[in-house]
């Protein structure tokens, strides 16, 4: 009893230095490539405006330059204080308005005797997040502006996705791959790709299905991923759809144990599946907390107050919408034509091909599908607002019950199956 809870603090404080670490190494690096290669960005017509739409304007294909502009505010920011303040309290450039609008007269030096050419910028701290991003931009932004890099983050994340699907098809089956590959597709992976924003949590997500798929044999081994995981979402993401990097590899690993079935009883299994998922929520909450302490302590700016004060107006609901709003705000953004069809699809099939083995793995899928709704519900002002990227989680929902419909086919009696690579069970 007494390894497991040595072993997992052990594993937070190290963390926790990496952490520390590679804000530090991020912070000492020259700051005028950095500078540079962020105004070629903007030069180049990329971050011009924090309203920007892709395919159409609609909130779902929304791209979020706001906070990508914000991120690369913070990157060339990160030369211009203390070595401290550019570790823990992030500050960046404000002039008021659109981010872009604030980057561009930070990076560029306007003519003074241009009409409206207000050069006051404000330095704005951002402590209560690690701003993982930030630190990684700099490193980037050495090398490369960011229009260039964005092209880099869509291939690099495609090459990831297609050999998780590639190892989800070997192990798993067409049907589970292809289940995994939908429920990407209804939530418009493809933008994700594109924004520093968004992509962590869609990387981190990716790399804990394909180390389910290669390494994790037994519960412990995906107690400490999720983790891990948890941990390493708190340090990179700014509250997008952190769920992603819990839900994602959970389903994963619930498919494969319904593909290489454990014998195990299943209030086991909800036990296990319960103890990996209070892991990833202590990471994650613990890590994020703890920088509130960190900077706190070391500064002597009170972002404990600060972050806590944000907490509890992101978790709350106000006169103009409720907590239901809030959820129903998020579920509006889906595509239902097409999850209601595949679903549909499914439960067809599990009635003429019934496999009643598949059962266990159904019902902890779709305990799955739960917690992201109940997210909504308990992070409300923040899933309200924000609605346009929140609304991602929900790919663990749909995940879910694709996966759970697909564990409830008997796919041996599927005509045809072995030729199209459907597991043989």
């Amino acid at each position: 009893m007494r390894r497991p809870w040595v072993k997992y603090p052990l594993l937070f404080v190290g963390l926790i230095a990496a952490y520390l670490l590679f804000a530090l190494v991020s912070s000492l690096l020259p700051n005028s490539p950095i500078i540079r290669h962020a105004a070629k960005t903007q030069t180049l017509g990329d971050l011009q405006s924090d309203f920007a739409f892709a395919i159409s304007c609609r909130p779902e294909y929304y791209m979020d330059n706001f906070t990508d502009a914000l991120i690369i505010n913070q990157a060339c920011h990160g030369g211009k204080d203390s070595l401290l303040t550019n570790m823990l309290l992030v500050p960046r450039a404000d002039g008021g308005g659109e981010q872009c609008n604030s980057l561009q007269r930070l990076t560029h030096t306007p003519d003074p005797s241009e009409e409206g050419s207000d050069t006051t910028l404000y330095t704005i701290h951002y402590g209560r997040y690690w701003h993982g991003s930030t630190f990684l931009m700099r490193f980037l932004l050495l090398m490369a502006d960011y229009t260039s890099l964005r092209p880099l983050f869509y291939l690099l994340s495609s090459l990831l996705l297609v050999w998780l699907v590639v190892a989800l098809f070997r192990r798993c089956g067409l049907a589970v791959a292809s289940s995994f590959v939908l429920a990407l597709t209804l939530v418009n992976v493809f933008i994700m790709q594109f924004s520093i924003q968004l992509l962590p949590v869609l990387a981190l997500a990716m790399i804990g299905s394909l180390v389910v798929l290669n390494h994790v044999k037994k519960p412990s081994q995906l107690n400490r991923l999720l983790f891990v995981l948890g941990s390493l979402t708190a340090f990179f993401d700014l509250l997008t759809c952190p769920m992603l990097t819990w839900g994602i590899p959970l389903c994963v690993y619930l498919i494969m144990q319904w593909r290489h079935p454990l014998p195990a009883p299943f209030l086991r299994r909800v036990k296990d599946w319960t103890v990996a998922s209070l892991l990833w929520v202590v990471s994650y909450g613990t890590t994020w907390v703890s920088k509130w302490g960190i900077a706190t302590l070391l500064t002597g700016e009170n972002v404990i107050r600060d972050g806590a004060a944000k907490f509890s107006i992101r978790a709350g609901a106000y006169i103009d919408y409720s907590r239901l709003d809030a959820l129903t705000r998020n579920l509006d953004l889906l595509h239902w034509p097409y999850v209601c069809l595949c679903l549909t699809i499914l439960a067809a099939l599990a009635v003429w091909r019934f496999n009643r083995r598949g059962i266990p793995t159904a019902l902890l899928c779709l305990l799955t599908a739960l917690p992201p709704l109940l997210w909504y519900l308990v992070v409300a002002d923040h899933s309200y607002l924000h609605y346009w990227f929140t609304y991602r989680s929900l790919a663990v929902s749909i995940m879910a019950l694709f996966f759970a419909g697909v564990a409830l086919i008997d796919w041996r009696r599927i005509p045809l199956h072995h030729k199209h690579g459907f597991p043989a069970r």
